[in-house]
């Protein structure tokens, strides 16, 4: 009797701790549902972005940040927002703050100093960027998004060296052989290393230039540094070697090289009237030039004394030169150079010169306004005079044409100082100088209309793209309510245990009986 009393007694306390089990006990389902919340916030977020509602997006980012501040995807998402909003200061703090949080892993922190570092760049600060940058690489060597954000750096800082060295290390990380534009950082860093006077170090560039050509082929670039070099090292002829070399690859970039040949004609003129007899008078109406006023007679006689002498010397072998580079490659600019070069020698041939290349290609309007001014010169009536004055005179209608701008062929950006590198499109090697306009003017593209399509094909659209087609039949609609509260939401997903149901299914019977009795 006494047995069977405990069993009673026990099965009964059993009975009633079920019971007490499945009435109060209540699971910690709050990871739950603070991921259910975040989800929920990251998907009007989402949605917001897309809708470029920006603020509604910073606004739904930080009830995340506010309830779960240990979460560092959210930060992440609103620092990149501010920047993309151009609120750089704000972004810098963020990001500093996460690259000196408490308990960050090193991965965290050399995300955060890599983002910091394109902050920084954002923001106009580039010596910050370029540092920030660099300690991810410290860290991290094979850090490519640091390694090519920082080949734009120093780039735009002038370190054409460095720059090149980072793009030699980026081409190895991936597989791939230099781009020309590897070659023409090579290029401008031995341009920099000659005007500080480190000609060993240009020589050793121009070499990696020469070796890192995509096409086994030197550019106009690297003969024109090779040039500046052959100059700094008083070599004249070798430097107009390499301007030849130059003219011949790029004829068009005649306005820019012809200078400095004009210079080391003068300097071999000058060294041959210092070493070389004076050679014997000429023949009275003898001239220097051929009968098309192209070709140096005298080509290895000195010139006759004085710098007016030394100057004509050389002003006639530069024109030689051009003359015989403009028939080899048939190019109206260095035809215009030879010309402009006769022009203070001998109007009347320089004239010709001009009138032929006018002919040969009419589009190519400075030779136009050079020969209209060699007309000016020659006083053929007043009124002609002053219409080609408000033509083609300095400061004239047409005064832009006469090769004294550039463009650049990629992005048709426009300057009036040569460079190698176009400002616009950061590309090397694109400048071209004006010499008309463009026969065929593309069409700017229609703008677009942002309500030409429906609003639900949008949505379809990028429902498919993000989910694939097969998804798109499953999606909730972003208006549904299901009307029930969190809490009651949070009761029906919570998953209960046995006692729970036994517990649950005896309360409910005993509320039922008690129903019944009332």
């Amino acid at each position: 009797m006494g047995a069977a009393l405990v069993v009673l007694l026990v099965g009964l306390g059993a009975l009633a701790a079920g019971v007490l089990i499945g009435r109060y006990y209540v699971p910690d389902d709050r990871m739950l549902k603070r991921s259910a919340r975040h989800s929920r916030a990251y998907m009007r977020a989402l949605i917001h972005h897309i809708a470029r509602d920006h603020d509604t997006v910073v606004t739904e980012l930080r009830k995340v940040v506010e309830e779960n501040v240990e979460d560092s995807e959210p930060y992440f998402a609103l620092a990149a927002l501010f920047r993309a909003r151009g609120e750089h200061d704000r972004a810098i703090r963020v990001h500093q703050a996460l690259a000196v949080r408490e308990g960050a892993t090193h991965k965290l922190r050399l995300r955060a100093l890599y983002e910091l570092g394109l902050d920084f760049r954002a923001a106009g600060m580039p010596r910050r960027a370029a540092r920030a940058l660099e300690d991810v690489l410290t860290s991290e060597p094979r850090h490519e998004g640091a390694l090519r954000a920082l080949c734009g750096m120093y780039e735009e800082q002038g370190r054409f060296a460095e720059a090149a060295g980072a793009w030699a290390r980026l081409c190895k990380l991936r597989g791939e052989p230099p781009p020309r534009r590897h070659h023409h950082l090579l290029c401008a860093a031995a341009q920099r290393a000659i005007a500080a006077g480190d000609l060993d170090s240009a020589k050793r560039l121009l070499k990696d230039a020469r070796a890192s050509s995509p096409d086994g082929k030197e550019s106009a670039h690297f003969f024109a540094a090779a040039a500046e070099l052959a100059a700094a090292r008083e070599n004249p002829k070798a430097a107009r070697e390499r301007l030849r070399q130059a003219l011949t690859t790029a004829p068009e970039l005649a306005r820019y090289l012809v200078p400095g040949l004009h210079e080391a004609e003068r300097q071999l003129a000058a060294h041959a009237g210092s070493s070389a007899p004076a050679p014997a008078p000429r023949a009275a109406g003898g001239d220097d030039l051929d009968e098309d006023g192209t070709a140096l007679v005298v080509a290895s006689g000195a010139p006759r004394g004085g710098d007016d002498a030394t100057e004509r010397a050389a002003a006639l072998a530069a024109a030689a030169t051009l003359s015989e580079l403009a028939d080899a490659t048939r190019s109206p600019h260095l035809a215009v150079a030879a010309a402009e070069a006769l022009g203070p020698l001998d109007g009347a041939r320089a004239l010709v010169r001009f009138r032929k290349v006018a002919a040969d290609s009419p589009e190519h309007l400075p030779a136009r306004i050079a020969a209209a001014r060699l007309a000016l010169a020659a006083g053929d009536g007043e009124a002609i005079a002053a219409e080609l004055t408000a033509l083609a005179a300095e400061g004239g209608a047409l005064a832009w044409a006469d090769g004294a701008s550039w463009r650049c062929s990629h992005c048709a950006a426009r300057t009036t100082a040569f460079a190698w590198r176009c400002a616009g499109c950061r590309r090397w090697g694109t400048a071209r100088p004006e010499v008309g306009r463009d026969r065929a003017v593309a069409q700017p593209p229609a703008p677009r209309e942002r309500r030409a399509e429906p609003r639900l094909a949008i949505a379809d659209q990028v429902g498919r793209t993000l989910l694939g087609d097969s998804a798109i039949t499953a999606l909730p609609s972003a208006e549904l309510d299901h009307g029930l509260s969190d809490v009651e939401l949070s009761a029906r997903s919570a998953r209960r245990s046995v006692l729970g149901h036994v517990g649950g299914w005896i309360s409910g019977a005993w509320s039922g009986m008690r129903r019944k009795k009332a």
